[in-house]
Order: structure tokens, then C-alpha cells, then sequence
């Protein structure tokens, strides 16, 4: 009974196991498909002061980064260069038939004092407006004496920074340094919206940045003048824009301002492939604990957004749809892949237009040494057909690239049978482990070679796993049958002596039979 009992539970055993195998299933992905929970981690911004306003790795114009020579250059052939303290210009001009020349300077109350002639005011205008008033000037008492004024060195001064910076400090600059130019000062903490000019005289003003160096208004990046400070703010609301969107940043926002206006403005729009039906904001509630929120497309117009916030743009993803992989396949966890005795299952969500070429290079570190690629085939309804995964993988199949996945498609993955059949007049006929590159007499010798009571002349036949006979001195595929021929008098006339016999014995035994019941019936 305990006997009966123990076969039972093995035999329970045994089907367990054998169905959580063929159950055992895996899901797989298309690497075309971008994840959205993937973004954050995936995705970053520079959220530094400079890197909010594009500054990052921009040269500077500030004097100590132009030589001399070159910023001369510069003066002349810009027609807006502001006249500067320290500038010096050469005035030429004719005089009673004598070339004259004399060198002046821009003092710092901007004026530009000409000998025999008087001064010129050259505060707010620049060089071609200087030059036009000094010629005009020396006509007047010498009507044709032909000045002519060039530059020949440019001033430069120091304007002060401090605020919100990492520290106060005093930029040298020369007429073209901007206001832009001297922020590099800033903390990453100073605000890219609001920046205090302040004059010599104690005039005031205030520009943006932002509006200047990320949406081209020059207005709002003067140049600097001698004795200006510049006053940098603590910034306000800060907000993140990252996923699909034509510019991810850090950017700080004006208040109030809607999920729409931020993505529209600061991230300059959603890219083809951004999801337009929901984003993601990631925010501090009052707790400091942060909160995942989910926005639909209803409410964007109307969600507004608070300091530090993220948002996430995700990849629009098409709905999912899956193929599966069934046969000599191996799971991405197991760790001897190379023996798989059983069959198994992989679902495959392809993205839309895959081709079966690309969905066999994703998933080619599933195949194994027994997964039989050049028999695979595909079963597409009611059709089957064939895949030769080999040639593809190798890219020699050009003509099976373009097959495209269909949702519900199955695809076998036979499995490769390494052994060869060895049968026939041979000492020990059966089955033997596949070994590359021998041919058939290397079989023959482990089935202990040919029987002199069944083969005379060590003749023999080989035929490969679909019948085709190859030639005995090839080496041999996988699968192949080695046939050693039965042509003596005792394998094939034996066979047939001892059937003979066994039939007359049993026909004697049967008429026996017979009259023994009709004797006892008399």
C-alpha cells in the first residue's frame, strides 16, 4: 500500500511541475517603446542660474576676455558702439595746406574737448553719431579742410555687482559688454527675471534676462555704463520642465501662471511624440513630503503651478499589442539557459510597424544551443509560415526584413535534437550525443563498430532528419540516421526462419487446441 501510495505522489509530482513549466510564462517589451515611469530618471536639467538663462559655456565679453587690438576692431565696425571714458580718437584735417593731425580723449563727464574748435557732448550717442559731430564741428571754422576721425583705443571701467550673488564684486568692461555678460556672478538662487540697474546719477531700471537671452528682446540687455551697479533679486517661483518637450529646463515663471502658459512658453511646445492627454507634476505639499499629481488635457488651461515643481511631459504610447514566442526559449532569470528540456513561453508587446527581423534581434539573447532558429515558423491564423530566424539575425535574409509583427501571431521555436541514430548491423545500435564536425564511421565506432554476424562488407547508408541521403564520407548534421546494411545469410534469412517457426508453432498449438475440445465433446 505505502508502495502504491509513493507512486502516486511522484506521479503528482511529476505533472505539477510539468504544468507550472508549460504555464511559466514572460512579458517582454519593444525597446521602441519609450517608458514614462522611466523619465525622471532618465532625463535631467540644469537648474544653475546660467543654465536657466542659456549661459553655460558662453564666451564673455567682459575686458578681460578681449585683447585690445580686438576690441578696436570691434568699436569700429559696430554702428551703435556707446562712447566710453578712456576712449581716443585721431581728428586729421587740412589747414592752410598742412596736413593736421591731434589725438582726443572722452573724459569721464563725456565730453571730448577739440583744440581751436571747443567740446562735443558724446554722452548716449555712439561712435558714427561722434564722429559726424566732430567733423561737423571743425567745418564750421575750417569749411574745407576735410577732418577725418577714427578710433585708435577704447575706454574701459568698472561696474559693481552684488544681491544675490556669491560674492560682491567690481567686473571690468569696456563699451559692448552687456548687462548679460556680468551675471556669472549670480547665485544659482538669483532670480533671471528681475535685475536692478543702477546709474552714476542714481537713475534706475529694471530688465529681464530671460525675456533677453531665451526670447531675443535686446532691450532687455543694455549696454553698461561707468559706475553702474547692478542689483541681483532672490528668485520666485522655479519650476522644471522635462520629457517631450522641444526645450526641457529649469525655468523661473511669473505667478500664477497655468500648466499651458509654462509648457507653451518655457518648454517652447510639445515635440510629435509628447502626450498631450495627461502629464505628470511632481510637487512639495506643506509637508515637505513630495505628491505625484496627475493632470488631464481638461485641465491645464487652469492648473497653476507652485515653486519647485516638476512636470513631466511623457511619450505618447500607442495601446499595446503582443505576439508570443513559444518552444526552445529560455527565461531572462535562469542561469543555464543551455539546458532547457521543456518548452516555454514569451510574450512580446510590439510597437506598431516592428518587423519580425527586429523583434527576433531584441529578443536573441532568449535562443539557446537547442533552440532550432532556421525551423522556426510562424503561425498567423490559419496559415503557417516560415521563418528562417538564422539568416535573419545574420541579416542574409533580405527577403523576409520587411514581414511586419500582427497582433495574435505565435511563433515556434523547435528544438534542436543534438544526437545521431545509429542503426542496423552494429554491435550496439541506438542513439549518440551530437558532435560538430565528424562524419558517420565516427558513430559507427561508439556503437562498437560493425557486427560480422549482420554486415560482411561494412556497408552503410546515411540519411539527415528530413530523408535526404548524404554522402558517407560528409560530415554529418544533427538528427541524421546511420544505417549499417543487414547483408548476411544469418541477419536477413535468420530473421526470417525464426518468424516462420514462431507462426508453425503457434498454428500447431491452435489445431491442438481444436481437437482436444472435439474429443471431449464426444
Amino acid at each position: 500500500m505505502k508502495r502504491y501510495m509513493s507512486c502516486i505522489l511522484v506521479v503528482m509530482c511529476v505533472l505539477t511541475l510539468g504544468l507550472s513549466a508549460a504555464s511559466s510564462s514572460v512579458i517582454i517589451q519593444s525597446p521602441l517603446y519609450s517608458r514614462a515611469d522611466d523619465v525622471e530618471t532618465s532625463l535631467s536639467a540644469d537648474n544653475s542660474f546660467v543654465g536657466q538663462l542659456g549661459l553655460s559655456g558662453v564666451a564673455s565679453n567682459t575686458i578681460d576676455e578681449v585683447e585690445v587690438s580686438e576690441r578696436v576692431i570691434r568699436a569700429m565696425s559696430q554702428p551703435d558702439y556707446p562712447m566710453t571714458p578712456g576712449d581716443q580718437l585721431q581728428l586729421t584735417y587740412t589747414d592752410a595746406n598742412q596736413m593736421k593731425s591731434a589725438v582726443v580723449q572722452v573724459s569721464s563727464s563725456y565730453k571730448i574737448s577739440l583744440p581751436q574748435f571747443g567740446s562735443v557732448d558724446v554722452n548716449g550717442i555712439n561712435f558714427e553719431q561722434c564722429r559726424t559731430a566732430i567733423e561737423d564741428l571743425v567745418k564750421t571754422y575750417l569749411p574745407f579742410s576735410n577732418p577725418q576721425v577714427s578710433l585708435i583705443h577704447v575706454g574701459s571701467f568698472y561696474v559693481t555687482v552684488k544681491g544675490e550673488v556669491t560674492r560682491t564684486v567690481q567686473v571690468p568692461c569696456w563699451g559692448l559688454s552687456r548687462l548679460s555678460e556680468v551675471l556669472s556672478y549670480a547665485s544659482d538662487y538669483a532670480s533671471t527675471r528681475r535685475v536692478l540697474v543702477t546709474g552714476y546719477h542714481g537713475e534706475t531700471n529694471e530688465y529681464d534676462p530671460y525675456a533677453a537671452l531665451r526670447e531675443g528682446d535686446l532691450s532687455q540687455n543694455p549696454f553698461l555704463k561707468a559706475g553702474d551697479v547692478i542689483t541681483l533679486f532672490p528668485s520666485d517661483t522655479t519650476v522644471t520642465v522635462l520629457g517631450e518637450v522641444r526645450r526641457p529646463g529649469t525655468y523661473q515663471i511669473e505667478e500664477e501662471q497655468t500648466l499651458s502658459e509654462v509648457v507653451a512658453r518655457y518648454g517652447k511646445g510639445l515635440l510629435p511624440s509628447g502626450d498631450s492627454r495627461n502629464f505628470t507634476i511632481r510637487r512639495y505639499n506643506e509637508d515637505q513630503k513630495i505628491e505625484v499629481l496627475s493632470v488631464p488635457d481638461t485641465q491645464v488651461d487652469s492648473f497653476i503651478l507652485e515653486d519647485f515643481d516638476t512636470v513631466f511631459v511623457n511619450s505618447f504610447i500607442p495601446a499595446t499589442k503582443a505576439v508570443s514566442i513559444e518552444g526552445a526559449v529560455s527565461f531572462e532569470d535562469e542561469t543555464t539557459t543551455d539546458m532547457i528540456s521543456s518548452s516555454r513561453k514569451v510574450y512580446y508587446q510590439f510597437y506598431p510597424g516592428e518587423s519580425v527581423q527586429k523583434m527576433l534581434q531584441n529578443i536573441s539573447s532568449r535562443f539557446t544551443s537547442v533552440s532550432d532558429l532556421a525551423n522556426m515558423y510562424l503561425k498567423r491564423g490559419d496559415t503557417i509560415i516560415p521563418i528562417d530566424a538564422e539568416s535573419l539575425l545574420l541579416g542574409e535574409n533580405v527577403e523576409d526584413t520587411s514581414l511586419t509583427l500582427q497582433e495574435g501571431d505565435s511563433f515556434i521555436v523547435p528544438f534542436s535534437q543534438l544526437f545521431v541514430h545509429v542503426a542496423g548491423g552494429v554491435l550496439n545500435p541506438g542513439t549518440y550525443p551530437y558532435i560538430p564536425d565528424k562524419n558517420a564511421q565516427y558513430y559507427l565506432n561508439l556503437a562498437g563498430g560493425f557486427d560480422p554476424s549482420k554486415n560482411r562488407n561494412g556497408s552503410f547508408s546515411v540519411l539527415d532528419k528530413d530523408g535526404n541521403r548524404l554522402d558517407t564520407d560528409s560530415v554529418i548534421p544533427p538528427e541524421s540516421i546511420v544505417t549499417a546494411k543487414l547483408n548476411t545469410f544469418q541477419a536477413v534469412n535468420g530473421l526470417n526462419l525464426a518468424t516462420t517457426v514462431t507462426i508453425t508453432s503457434l498454428v500447431a498449438t491452435i489445431v491442438a487446441i481444436i481437437v482436444d475440445i472435439a474429443s471431449l465433446s464426444d
